[in-house]
């Protein structure tokens, strides 16, 4: 009787022990688990990439220019969207309207428990220009009205605000992971060196372009004109105001533009206009990773204009 006891007492503890090694395996699965992130634009995306490594699996929110009637989140990520453990913003308003509007019609959200995911705003303590505006959406065309003025969406194209935002990405990241934060914050840095690096063979490039006159669709280019080099002129008018392809030639004219930087996405009736410009050369290249086919990297919207504007420059 005392050995089927033992017996029964030594399968009972090889059970247990099975049963704690797969609770254990668990909950380790568990927490090497990636933080499902919702990011707003494709850049920002590629910092949060390399600020939390392995550590984050990333969505984008939404494509193409953020300055759009009715912003909606892509219709492919949304139901990722009710599993982010964070929102990646830029603080300009209607990314937020957009964001909670699109898990507050999700049908599977009813019922459930409170959507909270930790928002990190990536622009604070970031240099802006100003109102945010865009004749390459098809939105406001260089209106400056109520809705653009919620903030600045377009501070990323100062490559001098990525530490910031790489810095602000890791102080999210720690709060919802604060055993990473050693991880998290050398990858910033580690960011943030590569980008210094950068940053100072973009200057002394754009330098050869000084005095160099730039009319640009895509008004974010007004902050990567901190850098110095051309002068990036952007159109802003009142709103209520279209611009007739023959306002548009003249426009160009005022302002003696050599080349014309046209976004790929801006509208059709002002490309063909930009482009039927007499004396002007046009320059076309993105202003976000999205549309530049290949590109992965932060630092890959500024190489490819710098190189847009160089080559351009010299015929």
């Amino acid at each position: 009787m005392r050995a089927a006891r033992t017996g029964v007492a030594k399968r009972s503890a090889r059970v247990l022990g099975l049963l704690l090694a797969c609770w254990g395996l668990a909950a380790l699965a568990t927490a090497a688990a990636p933080l499902v992130v919702a990011v707003s634009e494709p850049d920002i995306a590629a910092i949060v990439k390399d600020v939390g490594g392995d550590q984050v699996e990333t969505f984008v929110l939404f494509k193409g220019c953020i300055l759009r009637r009715q912003l909606q989140v892509e219709q492919t990520v949304r139901q990722s969207l009710l599993k982010a453990d964070a929102v990646v913003w830029t603080g300009f308003l209607p990314e937020a309207g957009a964001v909670r509007l699109a898990v507050g019609d999700r049908p599977e959200h009813h019922g459930r428990g409170a959507w909270n995911p930790l928002w990190i705003d990536v622009s604070k303590g970031t240099q802006q220009v100003d109102a945010a505006v865009a004749t390459s959406c098809g939105y406001c065309e260089g209106d400056v009205n109520e809705f653009t003025s919620h903030g600045d969406p377009f501070f990323r194209l100062n490559p001098e605000n990525g530490a910031v935002m790489a810095r602000n990405v890791a102080a999210g990241l720690t709060k919802l992971r604060p055993s990473e934060k050693a991880y998290f914050k050398g990858n910033a840095e580690a960011f943030r060196n590569a980008l210094a690096t950068d940053i100072a063979r973009w200057k002394a490039e754009l330098q050869g372009l000084a005095g160099v006159r730039v009319l640009c669709t895509q008004c974010g280019w007004e902050n990567f004109a901190k850098l110095g080099g051309p002068e990036l002129i952007v159109c802003k008018k009142a709103p209520g105001c279209p611009m007739t392809p023959e306002d548009i030639a003249k426009h160009v004219k005022q302002v003696n533009a050599q080349i014309i930087l046209l976004d790929p996405r801006t509208i059709a009736r002002v490309a063909k206009a930009l482009r039927e410009a007499p004396g002007v050369i046009v320059a076309e290249a993105p202003s976000s990773i999205g549309d530049l086919p290949g590109a992965t990297s932060y630092a890959a919207i500024f190489d490819n204009v710098i190189q847009v504007l160089r080559r351009y420059a010299a015929k």
